[in-house]
């Protein structure tokens, strides 16, 4: 029987705690005294009041408290504008932080410039945008079945820096075992980024079989998959493949950022 009687007592205390919470947030009050995020709802409010001005404004003071979302939102208002100047301070401090929206904010810059350079320059922005926040190289564990039904896994390390095409090609080693011969492949792939997290990917493997009889070991396949990227952490993979020591085979995988593991191992 007690405990009805200290919900009575606590639910009217919870209530005033929270409404007293509730009323004490006053976005204007707060972005006025230096909340970056108190800024980016002051404004959000006025925009949706037609406030444009204000509203750019108070992202103005949001992109100096370091908000990169109030930065790309204040660098659009003064595109919309015409203030093509005004606006590259802002999106040039988003662009630092290397991410597909930044690139795509600044792009848009370019293209409202409209100069064959700049256009040029809009056209390589948005080719980096998806793959701007991938890691260079990933380790990949995967887990196969085959035609048979037999299950096997597979190991991978992926180099893909910016500087193949944006990531576009990749080049890496490749482990597969346990539903036959052990294999050790190299591989060369292409990556087609149909958006910041979807990646579409072939690869061509060319390798041996270790313990194979002299000139019976050369193996080669290739594989088609899907990433599903998680920004700089990994992504995770779908793909189905072949290989001459390894019949029609279906995996599932998970990769992770090389960086983040050799740092882990490292400690």
């Amino acid at each position: 029987m007690r405990s009805p009687v200290w919900l009575v007592v606590l639910l009217p205390l919870v209530t005033a705690a929270c409404a007293t919470t509730s009323v004490a947030y006053h976005p204007q009050k707060d972005c006025e005294a230096g909340s970056p995020d108190a800024c980016a709802d002051w404004a959000d409010q006025l925009a949706g009041r037609g406030e444009t001005l204000q509203a750019e404004a108070a992202h103005g003071q949001g992109c100096q408290g370091g908000l990169i979302s109030s930065c790309i939102t204040e660098g659009r208002f003064l595109i919309q504008r015409g203030e093509l100047e005004a606006a590259e301070l802002p999106l040039r401090k988003a662009y630092l932080e290397e991410l597909p929206e930044t690139h795509e904010a600044l792009a848009d810059l370019y293209q409202a410039r409209g100069t064959p350079e700049d256009l040029r320059v809009a056209s390589g922005l948005r080719f980096e945008a998806p793959a701007i926040d991938k890691p260079a190289t990933e380790f990949i564990y995967s887990f196969r079945m085959d035609s048979r039904g037999f299950p096997g896994a597979a190991l991978s390390f992926n180099v893909q820096p910016m500087a193949f095409l944006s990531r576009r090609l990749s080049l890496g080693f490749h482990m597969a075992l346990g539903a036959g011969p052990t294999e050790l492949n190299g591989f060369v792939g292409y990556q087609h980024f149909a958006s910041s997290w979807t990646v579409l990917y072939a690869r061509a493997l060319l390798g041996h079989v270790p313990g194979a009889p002299p000139g019976e070991g050369l193996n080669y396949g290739g594989e088609l998959g899907l990433k599903l990227c998680l920004g700089p952490l990994g992504h995770l993979d779908f793909a189905v493949g072949s290989s001459r020591f390894s019949p029609l085979h279906a995996s599932v995988g998970l990769g992770l950022n090389g960086l983040f593991l050799l740092l882990f191992a490292m400690r």
